[in-house]
């Protein structure tokens, strides 16, 4: 490796690719801000934070109800559906590495084959088990969809992390007496935080970002996510207000980069540790 990097072509070649990847992750980000920023006039100039500039984009959405209303639903919805999507898939991946029983293997492979059906060919029949069961327009008809979505990748990335902790370790408490209940809560979990926090940004992400089922299985205006709900109030036949869709994106970013800046230590070190069986 050390041969490579002396060569000239090969920190061309370096620099070329971080650049590309920077402008590639970076520019939609700051195109984002800096429309913004811009006056609703000068939204299809092509300057680059150069021009007028101002706040007002950002100040309406902050001081507009209807969007914060949406904001504070699609925090709500998100925090729920991935609370629950991480303790059902806790469960589920400890079964599958702890427990040996008739039909295991097969559920797990039902677990893997369900990530081939399309999002929008089980729409259908989610609609209608919804419609049936009177779900339908509530807040439990998205909780039950995102957990459902969640629980494959889940439950796969905390059985690679679970088989990781010692049989040894759990025996050792059965022996002192604990049950199945406490071996889990007091000793496999606490140990697989790291694991569970990655899950919990996953599913928190997927439904955030979740526009299809948040607009069909939720019509109620005052129930409405975020995104649906930016969808319906900026974009129009007509015409679009792209500053404020903009701000409106760059306000509702603040609190995901929040909760991202304080656990990614956690985010990351759970996938590299359910990456790789031990």
């Amino acid at each position: 490796m050390k041969m490579f990097q002396k060569t000239i072509g090969f920190r061309i070649f370096f620099w070329v690719f971080l650049v590309l990847i920077g402008a590639f992750v970076f520019l939609p980000l700051l195109w984002m801000i800096n429309t913004a920023l811009k006056p609703s006039s000068d939204t299809f100039t092509l300057t680059f934070f150069t021009g007028p500039k101002t706040l007002e984009n950002i100040l309406n959405i902050i001081r507009d109800p209807t969007i914060m209303g949406y904001l504070r639903n699609s925090l709500l919805v998100s925090f729920a559906s991935s609370f629950m999507a991480t303790i059902v898939c806790a469960f589920a991946g400890y079964s599958f590495s702890k427990f040996r029983y008739r039909g295991r293997k097969f559920i797990m492979g039902l677990f893997m084959m369900s990530q081939a059906f399309p999002q929008a060919i089980l729409l259908l029949s989610i609609y209608v088990l919804m419609q049936r069961t009177g779900l339908l327009g509530s807040y439990w008809a998205l909780l039950i969809s995102y957990v459902v979505f969640t629980l494959p990748v889940g439950t796969w990335t905390l059985k690679s992390y679970f088989d990781q902790l010692p049989d040894a370790l759990i025996e050792s408490a059965k022996i002192d007496g604990a049950g199945h209940a406490r071996i889990m809560f007091q000793i496999i979990f606490p140990m697989a935080v790291p694991g569970m926090i990655s899950i919990a940004i996953y599913g928190f992400a997927w439904s955030r970002n979740d526009l299809l089922y948040s607009m069909t299985l939720v019509t109620d205006t005052a129930r409405r996510t975020l995104v649906p709900g930016l969808v319906m109030t900026f974009l129009g036949e007509a015409s679009t207000n792209w500053s404020a869709m903009m701000a409106a994106s760059l306000v509702s970013a603040v609190p995901v980069t929040i909760i991202f800046v304080f656990l990614q230590r956690y985010f990351i070190q759970g996938l590299t540790s359910g990456a790789v069986k031990g």
